[in-house]
């Protein structure tokens, strides 16, 4: 079983799912909002929200 955590952003009043915006390969990824641009490290207005969802197909 794995488990994978996904972050959403509710900005706009419904969780959206935040992408992954790959700016350097030795700076760890971090997801951020496209409507507002909060991140879990900067997120002021304390819109991020996170899911841990679980696989059992391994």
């Amino acid at each position: 079983m794995t488990v994978y955590r996904k972050w959403y952003c509710t900005c706009t009043g419904e969780p959206i799912e935040l992408t992954y915006d790959e700016i350097l390969e030795d700076e760890p990824v971090m997801p951020v909002c496209e409507f507002c641009g909060a991140s879990p490290s900067s997120d002021p207005r304390k819109t991020i929200i996170y899911r841990d969802e679980e696989n059992w197909d391994d």
